[in-house]
Order: C-alpha cells, then sequence, then structure tokens
C-alpha cells in the first residue's frame, strides 16, 4: 500500500511539474519553440515575438560596434526588401547601450526592418543564449526554429533565399 501511494505521488508531482512547464518545448535549436519577447523599438514602442504570428521571421542580434554585424546589415536589409510583401520580416535587436547611435546607423544605412533595443542583454542572454555577433534566428511560420546562423552572412545569398521561400510556401 505504501509503495502504491508513493508510485502514485510520484506521478502526481511529475504531471504538476510538466503542466506547469507548458506545453511550449522552447529553445534555440531548430525544431524547438522559438522564446518568447517583448522589447521597445526606437520609438518607445511595446514589440513581441507573438506580433508576427504567422509570418516566416529572422531575430538578428547585432551592435554598431560590431565589424562582422555592420557588414552584413546591407545584404539583411536587401533580403527584407525582396521577401517582405510575402509575410517575411526582419527584427534586428541591437544590444548597444545608445540609442542615438543605433539611430544614427539605421538612418545612415536606410535600413527598413523594424529595429529593437535590448541593452541590458536579457533577451540576448536569457533568452537566445547568443554566443557571438551577429546570431541570427530563422523562425518559422508555426513559431518553430527554422535554422540558426551565426557570424556574419550575405543574405543575397541563394541557399539562404532558397530557404527562406521554402519557409514562405509552407502551410
Amino acid at each position: 500500500m505504501k509503495k502504491r501511494f508513493f508510485i502514485f505521488l510520484i506521478i502526481i508531482v511529475t504531471a504538476a511539474v510538466a503542466a506547469a512547464a507548458g506545453p511550449a518545448d522552447y529553445g534555440t535549436e531548430p525544431g524547438k519553440v522559438a522564446p518568447p519577447f517583448e522589447l521597445k523599438d526606437l520609438n518607445g514602442k511595446t514589440v513581441n515575438l507573438s506580433d508576427y504570428a504567422g509570418k516566416v521571421v529572422l531575430v538578428n542580434f547585432w551592435a554598431t560596434w560590431c565589424g562582422p554585424c555592420r557588414a552584413e546589415m546591407p545584404s539583411l536589409n536587401s533580403l527584407y526588401e525582396s521577401y517582405k510583401k510575402d509575410g517575411f520580416v526582419v527584427v534586428a535587436i541591437s544590444v548597444d547601450q545608445s540609442e542615438k547611435v543605433v539611430r544614427s546607423f539605421i538612418d545612415k544605412n536606410k535600413l527598413a526592418f523594424p529595429v529593437l533595443m535590448d541593452p541590458d542583454k536579457e533577451i540576448y542572454f536569457d533568452a537566445y543564449a547568443v554566443l557571438a555577433l551577429p546570431m541570427s534566428f530563422l523562425i518559422d511560420k508555426k513559431g518553430l526554429i527554422a535554422e540558426r546562423y551565426i557570424g556574419e552572412k550575405d543574405w543575397t545569398a541563394q541557399e539562404i533565399k532558397d530557404r527562406i521561400f521554402r519557409l514562405i510556401q509552407a502551410k
């Protein structure tokens, strides 16, 4: 009797822990649910990842002081401009301390995609465990991580464009 009660108790506790953890399997590896976030843009508007539900999203972590980050921005902007009408969004998350520096960089480079600020690196460290800058996460329409990119990329490369196009076309 005691043994059955103990087993029953373990089952109940395990179920409670699983329920508290929630149904989502968050993570930054391909196939995991992209960790949610809430940050402010340069106009002070709060933006959530969930605002882009049903769209293909590329979340790019960067900083103005990062040479490879600066170098990839023109091709990232070109990619965004190519697919934004198809439901593709680029969300750049800057870890710079100064909004003024970020705004100047965006204006100078005529970047068209949303830029959010994470000066305390809460999303950078806690939610996405970014290893290096730049680092990007491609998220499919269901909110799953499709790809993780570390380092500078040529976002106009055909293999990247093909991958994004396939995600856009997926049901």
